[in-house]
Formats: C-alpha cells, structure tokens, sequence
C-alpha cells in the first residue's frame, strides 16, 4: 500500500471526485465499520468493490478507508507493518532509482 500513488500512476492533483464517486466511498465506509453485515450489505459491499476494480480514484480512496479503519480498530500493527516494508523494499529494489517508487505514504515524498 505504501507505494499505492506510485503504483497506480495517480498524482494527489487528480484524486477529485464526483459527488457520486464521493457517496460509493462514504457508503463504503459505513458499512465497513458495522459489526455484522446482513446479507444485502455484503452484496452492496462486492457490488462497490467491482466498482473500484473499474475506477481506480474509487480503488484509491477505498485503500485509505481501509487502512484508517485498520487503525482504528487496531488491527495494524504498526511495527509489524514497518517491518512488513522493510522486507518489501529489500525484495524489491534492485537499485537507488527504483527505491524512490516504494516509499512512506506521506505525499510530499512524491
């Protein structure tokens, strides 16, 4: 996830979203956050992650909610997650050039 905008060639300048992009998210986002799903929320939920899998501003912020519901719940743990990096970027790169691509997820890196 860390090389995320790099991965999906998308610059922060274009992650606007239309309101109806905006209201997949937010509705994404709460039912992600409920307990328990009935059965036509978890359908709601595949119906917006084939979505996503078409629009990648909708698969980005997707990832986002993702990540920041892991936070909240504590389900990440962040020294797992560094180490996690860690073994990415020593599989991964095979010079300095490439290590620029696989960096934290703070935008101004990019």
């Amino acid at each position: 996830m860390d090389s995320f905008y790099s991965a999906k060639k998308i610059k922060i300048s274009e992650l606007s979203l239309t309101h109806e992009q905006m209201n997949i998210i937010l509705e994404y986002l709460y039912l992600a956050r409920l307990n328990s799903l009935s059965e036509k929320q978890t359908q709601r939920i595949s119906d917006i992650l084939e979505i996503a899998q078409q629009d990648s501003k909708i698969d980005f912020w997707l990832t986002e909610a993702d990540q920041f519901i892991g936070h909240k719940l504590n389900l990440i743990n962040e020294h797992e997650y560094k180490n996690l990096q860690a073994k990415l970027r020593e599989y991964l790169v095979t010079d300095c050039k490439n290590l620029s691509q696989i960096t934290s997820r703070d935008p101004k890196s990019f």
